[in-house]
């Protein structure tokens, strides 16, 4: 949790207004950091310890949010933080894909206000009493 008293989030998101209406949804509940892309998110992982992590799974080009999720998972520290896939993918099997690849939770664009702060509130509950 940050000095603030809030969840220290990482959004990873590429898209500037999926991005600018996410951290307007949760500000009030979260400090947000914001990455926009896969490298950029496997390096602020290393000098900071979030609560959780918003992964968009189709950032553009280069590494997508599947291979960035991987790479977070084998830096210290970061082997249990819940990150949630935050994806329009949803056929069957797609949020299978994503659990396999180290995402601990699911959400399908478009989603609500209410739907994102009530999942993050799930995941950052189960979060606080895994520490004690």
């Amino acid at each position: 949790m940050a000095e603030s008293g809030k969840y220290s989030i990482l959004l990873v998101e590429d898209n500037i207004e999926n991005k600018d209406v996410i951290t307007y949804f949760i500000k009030n509940m979260c400090d947000v950091d914001t990455a926009a892309d896969g490298p950029s998110s496997v390096e602020m992982v290393k000098g900071k310890q979030y609560d959780c992590i918003l992964m968009d799974i189709n950032l553009g080009l280069g590494m997508n949010g599947i291979e960035a999720t991987r790479q977070i998972r084998l830096i210290p520290g970061y082997e249990k933080t819940p990150i949630i896939a935050v994806t329009a993918y949803a056929m069957v099997g797609d949020r299978e894909v994503f659990l396999e690849a180290g995402c601990t939770h699911y959400i399908s664009k478009p989603f609500t206000k209410q739907e994102i702060l009530s999942l993050l509130k799930t995941v950052l509950e189960e979060e606080d009493h895994d520490i004690f």
